[in-house]
């Protein structure tokens, strides 16, 4: 018997620190393996569950706002948020899927683009106002004024060229007419026509649908007309009015057209 034992199982002392040799390169194989397995399970981790750090990577919350900063939000990203989720912050340079917008959208989470909650506020450039503080202003639509006199260039002069807008001398009534329908087409949102015929300018440009005419023969009348018709243009007779006149008009008409705007 003890002979069978050691033909069957004898094992020479190279087998043995072969055989030691591939368990220890084995369990070294299966640390590593496990190593890397949990370091990836870690990364797997989405950042809205790690602890709030001061690394500009992490992410916080403030104010009820979950801000992550990430450079990608994907919809792998949200599927990993809790369900009492309302609103999150991202970096502005974050890119935002369409699918993760989709999400977003259906689960009613609000989400918005704000600075990293640990990195202070830089200055806006020099002439650049905040986006906070910065106000649009629509730049205001001038008067357009033109017609078939030839004191219009004296007219230029009475009128502030922020507010009026005065073209050329038009070579007859008609061609006021056309300058005034181009104008109000173009950039001007009523006009001013001083004509010599004021019944036949009035029939032409009561012909264009763009333009809602009425004569001015007294200073009464534009009373009635800002109370009564939604003009877009005045008609005025030039051998009613005068240089004075006309420049009263057209003021007029500016401060009704700033009232109504």
């Amino acid at each position: 018997m003890s002979q069978a034992i050691n033909t069957g199982t004898s094992v020479s002392a190279d087998q043995i620190e072969r055989i030691v040799r591939e368990v220890l390169a084995s369990l070294s194989v299966a640390n590593s393996t496990q190593a890397a397995l949990t370091q990836e399970r870690a990364f797997e981790i989405p950042q809205a569950t790690l602890p709030v750090t001061n690394s500009a990577h992490s992410n916080s919350v403030h104010s009820n706002v979950l801000h992550l900063s990430v450079p990608v939000l994907s919809l792998d990203t949200l599927r990993s948020l809790a369900k009492d989720t309302k609103e999150i912050a991202v970096l502005p340079t974050t890119l935002v899927t369409p699918a993760a917008k989709d999400f977003l959208k259906e689960k009613g989470i609000a989400w918005n683009r704000a600075s990293s909650p640990n990195v202070a506020a830089q200055p806006s450039p020099a002439g650049v106002a905040s986006s906070e503080k910065k106000t649009e202003v629509l730049p205001t639509k001038r008067l357009f004024v033109t017609g078939s006199v030839l004191w219009l260039r004296n007219l230029e002069k009475q009128l502030c060229p922020k507010a009026n807008l005065v073209d050329q001398v038009q070579i007859d009534d008609a061609a006021a007419i056309r300058a005034v329908a181009q104008a109000i087409r173009n950039q001007a949102s009523s006009a001013i026509a001083i004509v010599k015929a004021p019944h036949s300018a009035l029939w032409q440009a009561a012909r264009d649908e763009a333009l809602r005419p009425a004569i001015i023969s007294q200073w009464s009348d534009l009373a009635e007309v800002f109370r009564e018709v939604p003009t877009n243009m005045l008609i005025v007779p030039a051998n009613r009015w005068n240089i004075a006149g006309s420049a009263n008009i057209a003021r007029k008409f500016q401060e009704h057209i700033q009232a109504n705007r």
